[in-house]
């Protein structure tokens, strides 16, 4: 068995021992410093994540034997990494793609409003203009009608006073002639 084994390792190197850096990491002397080492560790953290995910779903859609979805580059983000989006997949089994649904709901609903609110906006301005011509029609076209009412019946109250006295001094005068005193209230 040593044969064999030398004999293997006569072929082969060993690789070579990695060196590693031993000298100690500089002291953090404040919390914004290790606050911000958090940071930077939480952002590598997430984008480490994003690629991640990316990858297992690019390889799910790859064991699902459709072919993965082309990635377009966007802008960069604020982190310095681009953004990715992907059109969306396509199943030529659904002719109809889902935004159609939407799209008619929101007609049929508009459709309906109208339907509905047509009538009620124009009962509630006819509404409104009878109101106004009922306000209109009251303030100016009464006013005079109501003075000459006013006048009449102060024209009439002063006739009725000068019947009276006429009455009164016709029975004065009967009473005179007749030699009985008169009854005067």
């Amino acid at each position: 068995m040593l044969n064999l084994q030398s004999g293997q390792a006569a072929g082969a190197k060993a690789p070579a021992i990695p060196t590693m850096d031993v000298t100690p990491a500089p002291p953090v002397t404040s919390s914004k410093e290790i606050a911000r080492e958090v940071r930077d560790i939480a952002r590598q953290a997430k984008i480490a994540v994003q690629d991640a995910k990316r990858d297992a779903r690019a390889s799910a859609k790859a064991a699902q034997g459709t072919p993965a979805a082309p990635v377009i580059a966007g802008g960069p983000a604020q982190d310095g990494h681009t953004a990715t989006t992907a059109p969306p997949s396509y199943d030529a089994n659904n002719l109809i793609p889902p935004q159609v649904e939407d799209i008619s709901i929101a007609f049929f609903v508009t459709v309906a409003f109208c339907v509905v609110g047509l009538p009620l906006a124009r009962a509630f301005a006819r509404r409104m203009d009878r109101k106004a011509e009922i306000k209109g029609a009251a303030g100016p076209d009464l006013t005079p009608h109501i003075r000459q009412l006013q006048d009449s019946v102060d024209a009439m109250a002063i006739e009725l006073e000068r019947i009276s006295e006429g009455q009164r001094f016709t029975a004065k005068l009967m009473s005179e002639r007749s030699g009985a005193p008169a009854n005067e209230k």
